[in-house]
């Protein structure tokens, strides 16, 4: 698989740092700067985990200095009072850290924004109390000291710099971990994840289950952490993981960028180190300290790392207009009419009906309630296999609302939903993706923080299987998806004239370019049915037409479709069956003909004439 620019650049920092851990002991005049060279290491470690927790996955995190806490404290005790190995313990004391991690984050992250900030702080105290009060165990408030230092066989990393090969060791191979999976589905679905939890459920992304994982894994990087700071210092003490070091290690994250693993070990240089550079203004240090948060945070709040690098990528791109793709290159379809307008879909699609009267979705009297509002009430009807089919009535007729109990974002209060001759009530929105379903929204989601190209490819997590642990390591079968995946979602850009677009970062495509990057995403999975929420909404005549070609074009590519939409001219053009809805209640079906001759429905939404 061709490797991407991105891929290219994370190599070559690679390259840069592993130089620079070589170098870096060699230029040092003052041992000291080993010491806390190797802090800087540790608190990399923790950092990288809780960049991908806060940067990638959106959840803000004030606990993890307990999970620091629990790994040293874990490793300590284990060595130290029941002899254990090292090594082992450092390995239980990560298993002990993620059971933890498991069984905090699964009520927690259910909570959001501050609620979640306050949830994971509240911990952080109660395992901080723990560790001062159970002192016949930790130590209590004066510490636990006498922690072996790690080995392997006769070398014992009993010194700064044996400890600076094993600790960078890790934190090197802790960076690759993270830009592996950054870079990756999970990475994707991670990012998605962050923009719009809803709309990635959607996709294919399991939310609640990747935020628990995440925060496992994150927990995870800060017991390894605590690990090698207990074997390094040899004594442990309370005050160490206390609140005030959680909020120490979300600032690195914040001043690094909380979008980039570089920028988290930035952070982490720069945080650890600015104390001790500062010491001979002691006086002064709180003020140096907060005056360099205030700039990075005033001119970069995104970060230093990716602040830098958006000012450079601005300075070092040609200006110019992006060259459009015609809109002639989309109304190629054979019996299409730009100009005149669009086929009437009883001339054009009868045929197909007539080929296939299988029912891929069946709507069985369903009805959903809101307080003592009636969304949707005894709603029943069909969709045919290979059809069009189109929703149509008044706002708050009930349309969007029968899109999200189909896509499982509400669930009935009555009635069943069948799709594939499979009963979907109760199930999932990313359970529904998997089974061969798709939709577009009312109101676009587009995922903003990623390229077009990545959103297409976030709209394939559906049918691709690589997960937390593959996509770390990146073996051969990772590759092998990857190319496909990235094939397919160059296949739908190319399908809606957005191939040239594709390393853009999507908030850069105007409207109408957004509302095709939609109908990209749903498509590459290659979909049984498509649900389409307004697709035309907002968008010029010309632009409708275009729309309306490409659902055709979807059609013929043995992809059912649902269509919600006010624009009665592209509806009674392009459907094969409509359905009309008031209130919550059908009032009609039939064929766009039949529909426009409905004396209840011309009465009823378009005072007589339709």
């Amino acid at each position: 698989m061709r490797i991407g620019l991105s891929g290219v650049k994370s190599l070559l920092g690679l390259a840069i740092l592993a130089v620079f851990i070589v170098l870096f002991p060699l230029a040092l005049s003052n041992p000291y700067y080993l010491n806390v060279a190797n802090i800087i290491g540790i608190n990399t470690i923790i950092v990288v985990g809780l960049t991908l927790l806060i940067g990638y996955a959106g959840q803000v995190s004030l606990g993890h200095a307990a999970f620091y806490g629990i790994g040293a404290y874990t490793s300590a005790i284990l060595t130290v009072t029941y002899g254990f190995n090292p090594w082992l313990a450092l390995v239980l004391a990560a298993l002990v850290t993620s059971s933890i991690a498991f069984i905090i984050g699964t009520p927690t992250l259910k909570l959001h924004g501050h609620y979640l900030v306050m949830a994971t702080l509240g911990f952080n105290l109660i395992a901080n109390i723990i560790i001062v009060q159970c002192d016949s165990v930790t130590g209590g408030p004066s510490g636990f000291p006498g922690v072996p230092p790690l080995a392997i066989g006769s070398w014992v990393f009993d010194s700064d710099i044996k400890m600076y090969c094993l600790i960078w060791s890790m934190a090197f191979i802790g960076i690759v971990l993270g830009l592996n999976l950054s870079m990756s589905r999970v990475g994707r679905g991670l990012r998605a994840l962050h923009s719009g939890e809803s709309a990635a459920n959607c996709m294919g992304v399991p939310a609640s289950k990747y935020k628990v994982k995440m925060f496992v894994l994150s927990a995870v990087f800060a017991s390894v952490a605590g690990s090698l700071y207990a074997h390094y210092l040899s004594f442990v003490s309370p005050k160490t993981f206390d609140i005030f070091f959680s909020v120490e290690l979300v600032t690195m994250v914040i001043v690094g960028g909380m979008g980039s693993i570089w920028g988290g070990l930035f952070g982490s240089a720069f945080l650890t180190s600015l104390p001790h550079l500062l010491s001979s203004l002691d006086e002064y240090k709180d003020i140096f300290y907060g005056f360099i948060l205030v700039v990075i945070l005033i001119f970069t709040p995104e970060g230093f790392i990716p602040g830098i690098l958006q000012k450079l990528d601005f300075y070092l791109k040609e200006k110019g207009q992006r060259n459009k793709k015609r809109l002639d290159d989309f109304l190629d379809e054979p019996g299409f009419n730009g100009v005149a307008g669009i086929p009437l879909a009883d001339s054009c699609s009868s045929k197909r009906l007539e080929a296939s009267n299988d029912i891929i979705l069946g709507i069985n009297n369903i009805s959903k309630s809101f307080g003592g509002i009636a969304a949707a009430s005894s709603l029943t009807f069909d969709v045919q296999k290979g059809s069009i089919t189109s929703l149509i009535g008044p706002n708050g007729a009930g349309k969007t609302t029968t899109i999200n109990l189909i896509y499982g974002v509400y669930k009935p209060n009555l009635g069943t939903i069948i799709f594939r001759n499979n009963r979907i009530n109760g199930l999932y929105p990313y359970q529904i993706a998997a089974m061969g379903m798709a939709r577009t929204f009312q109101n676009l989601q587009i995922f903003d923080n990623i390229t077009v190209l990545e959103n297409v490819m976030v709209g394939a997590h559906a049918i691709s299987h690589n997960e937390f642990f593959v996509s770390m390591l990146h073996p051969p079968s990772y590759w092998k998806e990857e190319k496909l995946i990235r094939e397919k979602a160059l296949e739908a850009l190319s399908f809606f004239g957005l191939e040239k677009e594709a390393d853009l970062p999507a908030c850069q495509l105007s409207f109408g370019e957004q509302k095709r990057l939609e109908m990209a995403r749903a498509i590459v999975s290659e979909p049984e049915l498509i649900l389409l929420d307004e697709p035309v909404a907002g968008l010029n005549r010309a632009e409708s037409i275009t729309i309306a070609g490409l659902i055709m074009k979807i059609r013929s590519r043995g992809t059912t479709v649902l269509l919600v939409e006010h624009d009665i001219n592209v509806v009674m053009s392009i459907s094969d069956k409509v359905v009309v809805l008031n209130y919550g209640t059908m009032i009609a079906e039939g064929t766009p003909i039949q529909i426009q001759k409905n004396e209840l429905v011309l009465s009823a939404y378009l005072g007589g004439s339709l």
